[in-house]
């Protein structure tokens, strides 16, 4: 079976009209500073969701390193987004209010559901509370990194490409560090992962379909004068 990282790696080929597609939205966010800002701000905001979903969920007597590097990696990526604003558009000191993203509000319903998912697809095995827990953790934010991964690649790309003076090379190394560690401990708890997470990536891919036309809408909302 592919590992999860061989698998990024196979549908990064299998998808190229995707990534086309992708790679066509994120050009004309980069060439608009203003969308551009917006767009590294609901980055942001995601990572800051992950960190947050961890400390809410984690903080229990078990909690390990394991979970305190990833929230605080987490942390530190919506920080890295944060302040890179700066390179497009200086001193904005964006928050997260819903006129300070790109379609905001679908990018936490993006998470909401994929979260919901998750628990939906685990519900039934014979799972302790915090293990439960735990997993739905594991998955959500596998899926999410699986996403995340390939987006971050295609923009790092062209980040390099038009000389922004910033890229994602390291953000991108940990975020793969992630994944081999969260797969190795699904495979721990879950019998079935192989199968349950390709049910879940496809689940993802619908609710990623949607921001993504949230984003497309928006970046014409604010072209617009």
């Amino acid at each position: 079976m592919l590992s999860i990282l061989e698998k990024i790696s196979q549908d990064e080929i299998a998808n190229q009209n995707d990534s086309a597609q992708i790679k066509l939205l994120l050009e004309s966010i980069i060439e608009n500073p203003s969308i551009h800002a917006l767009f590294l701000n609901t980055i942001s905001l995601m990572e800051h969701l992950g960190s947050r979903k961890i400390l809410l969920t984690q903080s229990n007597d078990h909690t390990t390193e394991f979970i305190l590097k990833h929230a605080s990696e987490e942390a530190r990526h919506a920080l890295f987004f944060k302040k890179k604003i700066d390179c497009i558009l200086p001193n904005l000191n964006l928050g997260y209010s819903p006129h300070e993203l790109l379609a905001g509000l679908s990018a936490k319903i993006y998470f909401q559901k994929l979260d919901a998912t998750v628990r939906k697809s685990i519900r039934s095995m014979n799972l302790s509370n915090s293990n439960r827990s735990y997993l739905n953790y594991l998955y959500t934010t596998t899926v999410i990194e699986i996403r995340a991964t390939n987006l971050y690649k295609i923009y790092n790309h062209l980040l390099i490409q038009r000389n922004f003076g910033f890229h994602l090379n390291g953000l991108l190394a940990e975020e793969e560090g992630h994944l081999a560690e969260m797969e190795a401990e699904i495979e721990r708890l879950d019998s079935e992962s192989k199968v349950r997470l390709d049910q879940l990536l496809k689940q993802e891919e619908k609710f990623f379909r949607k921001l993504w036309q949230k984003w497309k809408d928006a970046c014409v909302l604010v072209s617009k004068p």
